[in-house]
């Protein structure tokens, strides 16, 4: 989006809460600044890199678990899950045109004879550019994701984290989030 052009020039409808944050978001950005928006499918390719930058990570601490990095390409068909969905969407950031993080989300309604019957939101990967890093983004994409689901009738958000990772740790600890359980798991022969 040019800067100055209304965000309805894009498609974008201005009715629910997170839809006027972001458009707040991207009306104060100026040009060395993130702006922020849903991603769209020409934004896959992007999607990709960053998603393999952050699988990287993964595989540096759990390469019995994780994928090596390989051709970003191959997870085509696993960020697309959460692109132009309607319980489901990516959010991106961008400077200059040039994607630097990505959010994915979805709605989970749970209803289940043990639990009570829930709808929440469910972040998938977060993800942000390694010199981006330390300057509010995922924050601001966290916030554009929980106000997404929000205004789709989730009461809770979720996510699931490895223990490996510290400062993603620091991070929901300050946004709110508090560890409700830990999820196990043994190798065996």
């Amino acid at each position: 989006m040019i800067k100055g052009q209304h965000p309805a020039q894009y498609g974008y409808r201005l009715l629910t809460p997170y839809r006027l944050r972001l458009t707040a978001l991207t009306i104060n950005s100026s040009q060395n600044m993130p702006r922020y928006r849903e991603a769209l499918i020409s934004d896959l390719p992007s999607i990709c890199v960053l998603g393999n930058e952050v699988n990287a990570f993964h595989h540096d601490n759990l390469p019995d678990i994780f994928a090596a990095e390989g051709e970003p390409e191959r997870d085509r068909a696993h960020w697309l899950q959460s692109i132009e969905r309607e319980n489901a969407t990516t959010f991106v950031a961008e400077v200059s045109g040039t994607l630097i993080g990505f959010v994915t989300v979805g709605i989970v309604d749970e209803s289940h004879s043990l639990l009570q019957p829930l709808r929440y939101g469910r972040i998938g990967t977060i993800g942000v550019s390694f010199e981006f890093r330390g300057q509010g983004i995922g924050r601001s994409l966290m916030a554009l994701a929980e106000d997404w689901a929000h205004a789709r009738g989730a009461v809770d958000i979720r996510l699931n984290i490895w223990a490996f990772n510290d400062r993603a740790m620091r991070l929901y600890k300050e946004l709110g989030y508090e560890i409700r359980s830990n999820f196990l798991g043994k190798r065996i022969a």
